[in-house]
C-alpha cells in the first residue's frame, strides 16, 4: 500500500513538472504594430476619413467640434465642411457611424455649412449697412463734408451688393493628396473651405474660400488613445496657443508615423 502511494505521488509530481515546463515555454502573444502615415493611408481604393479640429485645447475629446472631414482615397482628398457655432458637430456624434454613412452624411452637412456660413456673412453685411445708413443720416443732418458722404454712399453700395449676391453652393471635388516633409514634422496639402467675404474679380463676394493647411507644420504625432469607445490617432500643429489637429480612427496597436519617416526611427515614439 505504501508503495502505491509513493507511485501516485511520483506520477503527480511528474505531471505538475511537465505542466509548469509547458507554461514556462509558452510565449506571450502580442498584437503586431501597424504603422500609419496620413498620405500613405489615402492611396487605397478603400476610403479613410480624417477629422480636422481647431480648438483651444491640445487634446481632442468626445465633445470636441469637428469642423471638417477629409476623405482620402486613391491618392486624392475630398473636403467636407461641417457647420459651426450653434450647429457644430461633436466627435461623439460620428463615432457610431460607418465610413460609408459618414461620407453620405457629410455631403449633406457640407451644403448646410455653406448655408449657415452665408447667413453669418449676410448678417455682418446687414449690420454694416445699418451702421452706414445711420452715419449718412447724421452727416446729412449736420451738413457734413460731401466727399465723406460720397465715400459712405459707395461703401453702402458695396455692402448691399455683398449682402444681396452671395455665390452659389458648389459640391466638393477631389484634389491631389500631397505633403512636404520638414526637419521636424510634416506639412499636408489638405484644404478647408470656410465661407468668407473675399474679393473676387472687381467685387467682394460671399463664397467658400480655399484655406490650405500646407502652411501648418504638424510636428506632434498623437498616438492612439480611446475616445467614446474607439481609438484615435493623428497629428497636431500648435500656433499661438491654439491647436490644429487631424485625427483618424485607428486600433490600439497603431503607431502614427510621418510619410517620409524611416520605420526604424519610430520605435518608442509617443509624441
Amino acid at each position: 500500500m505504501l508503495r502505491i502511494k509513493h507511485l501516485l505521488f511520483g506520477s503527480m509530481a511528474l505531471l505538475i513538472g511537465l505542466f509548469l515546463t509547458a507554461c514556462g515555454n509558452q510565449k506571450v502573444q502580442t498584437q503586431p504594430v501597424t504603422k500609419l502615415a496620413l498620405i500613405k493611408s489615402g492611396q487605397t481604393a478603400r476610403p479613410r476619413i480624417w477629422y480636422h479640429f481647431s480648438q483651444a485645447q491640445a487634446q481632442v475629446t468626445a465633445n470636441s467640434a469637428v469642423n471638417g472631414i477629409f476623405v482620402l482615397q486613391k491618392g486624392k482628398a475630398t473636403t467636407y465642411m461641417l457647420p459651426t457655432g450653434k450647429h457644430q458637430v461633436p466627435l461623439k456624434q460620428l463615432t457610431k457611424m460607418s465610413t460609408a454613412n459618414q461620407i453620405k452624411w457629410a455631403k449633406n452637412k457640407d451644403r448646410e455649412a455653406f448655408r449657415t456660413g452665408v447667413t453669418a456673412q449676410q448678417t455682418q453685411a446687414a449690420n454694416n449697412i445699418a451702421g452706414i445708413k445711420s452715419d449718412l443720416k447724421r452727416l446729412r443732418k449736420n451738413n457734413g463734408e460731401p466727399s465723406q458722404i460720397k465715400a459712405l454712399q459707395q461703401y453702402l453700395k458695396i455692402n448691399q451688393a455683398i449682402h444681396d449676391n452671395p455665390s452659389n453652393y458648389a459640391a466638393p471635388v477631389a484634389y491631389p493628396l500631397t505633403a512636404t516633409s520638414q526637419a521636424q514634422g510634416e506639412q499636408f496639402g489638405l484644404k478647408l473651405y470656410p465661407v468668407k467675404t473675399v474679393q473676387y474679380g472687381d467685387a467682394n463676394v460671399i463664397m467658400a474660400s480655399e484655406l490650405s493647411l500646407s502652411n501648418y507644420n504638424f510636428n506632434h504625432r498623437i498616438q492612439p488613445y480611446k475616445i467614446n469607445g474607439h481609438y484615435y490617432g493623428g497629428y497636431r500643429s500648435d500656433i499661438n496657443a491654439h491647436y490644429y489637429l487631424i485625427m483618424t480612427r485607428v486600433t490600439k496597436q497603431t503607431r502614427i508615423i510621418y510619410d517620409q519617416q524611416k520605420a526604424a526611427a519610430i520605435s518608442g515614439t509617443t509624441k
